[in-house]
């Protein structure tokens, strides 16, 4: 008993970009985001050097986890949204402090809500009492928070914590999109001086596959970054003819957003956002926009009314539950995670960044029980989860992929089974 999977079973296919299509080195690039960030909060909010200084404990770090900003607190939820493990700073909690905290179920009203709906606490009075740290970029700040709130607590613990200001702000400072060609703060001058440092090239084999899926489907390319870091991005991944590629390319979507709102689409010129557009057409790049009028594009293109579509993305809130809840796309989770069972370490040259740590697999709760929230939502909202891109270009454009019914209580969205899943699952 076994489900099947094709992507030419869809009449256009869509990507993300960054860790997507474009990798990342992890590790350079987990180091160089925690440097700049906590010399810019030593500097401009005299946090303790001696805590902010410290070598980076990568253990510490995993996508996904969740900051309690009020509380200075990081949680790890599980897929019934219940609080497995926590740390205060630095400190991890006992259970009898987590439900002295949370309560006797390790729940809290806010981390229900966006277990609810992730939008209830994207914006407005929530989003400042919770934060997710939802993909590499923002990996770091788990560790940068809860070293600030250990420089705070050496002053005498606050009722409340301000910290979250200060992070939020340094953040801002790095990924500005008007920062790129200003060269203010260090994140994109690091990045456009030493860019081998800090990207993966993509193999001539994924470079053909998107080649060849062009020929035969409507491709195109949704990314959060703005057109002139996004263009250097594609640029260092792909190849200067990365455009080739894609029917149509959209920068600065203002993801989730751009699959729920109604914003207008902008022209762009010599790198830049110019006007607003009423009209899109296929062979050009855009600034901002919406699904509804992108679709109704692919709509004319494709000469159906209802085309089958398919997005691909490693930000499971933006790029796994919100096209598909809020757009109607099928989805596939690309979660690198999944290489802790990769053998050539030249493929995958971060698996150790992505192993299991003192927060448990990415995949599973603490006291392996549940799985994480994360996997719950994958496969909830996910048609399959891959390690990679690379992983679906190594396979024909044709290719079936099997989906077994041994997971069916699970969703059943793993071609391949990560490592820490297989004691979980008994396999």
């Amino acid at each position: 008993m076994a489900e099947s999977f094709k992507i030419t079973d869809y009449d256009c296919i869509g990507f993300d970009l960054d860790n997507t299509i474009c990798e990342y080195r992890i590790a350079p690039m987990i180091q160089m985001i925690y440097q700049v960030i906590t010399e810019y909060l030593i500097n401009n909010f005299n946090y303790s050097s001696d805590h902010l200084r410290k070598p980076v404990d990568y253990d510490f770090l995993q996508k996904g986890l969740i900051l309690d900003i009020e509380r200075g607190n990081i949680l790890k939820l599980n897929s019934n949204g219940q609080i497995v493990k926590a740390s205060h700073g630095t400190r991890f909690m006992h259970d009898h402090e987590i439900i002295s905290t949370y309560g006797p179920q390790r729940k809290w009203s806010v981390t229900d809500s966006f277990v609810e709906n992730f939008m209830n606490t994207w914006n407005g009075p929530l989003s400042k009492k919770i934060r997710p740290l939802l993909d590499y970029f923002d990996m770091p700040i788990s560790l940068v928070f809860a070293r600030c709130i250990d420089s705070v607590d050496d002053q005498g613990p606050p009722n409340t914590y301000d910290v979250w200001p200060h992070v939020f702000n340094g953040l801002h400072n790095m990924y500005s999109r008007e920062n790129f060609a200003t060269n203010v703060g260090d994140y994109f001058y690091k990045l456009k001086n030493s860019p081998s440092l800090y990207y993966n090239k993509c193999p001539d084999y994924v470079f053909d596959w998107l080649k060849e899926l062009k020929k035969r489907k409507k491709v195109f390319l949704i990314s959060g970054s703005h057109v002139d870091y996004a263009t250097f991005s594609a640029s260092h991944s792909l190849g200067p003819n990365w455009r080739d590629l894609f029917d149509i390319s959209v920068f600065f979507a203002k993801k989730p957003g751009f699959f729920s709102d109604q914003r207008q689409f902008y022209n762009t010129e010599a790198l830049a956002e110019t006007n607003v557009t009423n009209e899109i057409s296929f062979g050009n790049v855009y600034s901002q926009g919406n699904w509804n009028q992108l679709h109704n594009l692919l709509k004319k293109e494709t000469g159906k009314s209802n085309p089958k579509c398919l997005y691909v993305g490693d930000n499971i809130l933006q790029d796994v539950i919100a096209p598909q809840r809020f757009s109607g796309l099928d989805t596939i989770a690309v979660v690198e995670e999944m290489k802790m069972d990769c053998k050539d370490k030249k493929y995958c040259p971060d698996t150790n960044m992505l192993k299991p740590n003192k927060w448990s697999s990415y995949f599973i709760d603490a006291d392996n029980s549940e799985t994480s929230i994360w996997s719950s939502f994958i496969i909830n909202h996910g048609k399959l989860c891959v390690p990679s891109i690379k992983d679906l270009a190594s396979k024909s454009i044709d290719y079936e992929y099997q989906t077994f019914s041994k997971l069916k209580k699970y969703g059943g969205f793993f071609p391949y089974i990560p490592h820490s899943l297989h004691k979980f699952l008994k396999l």
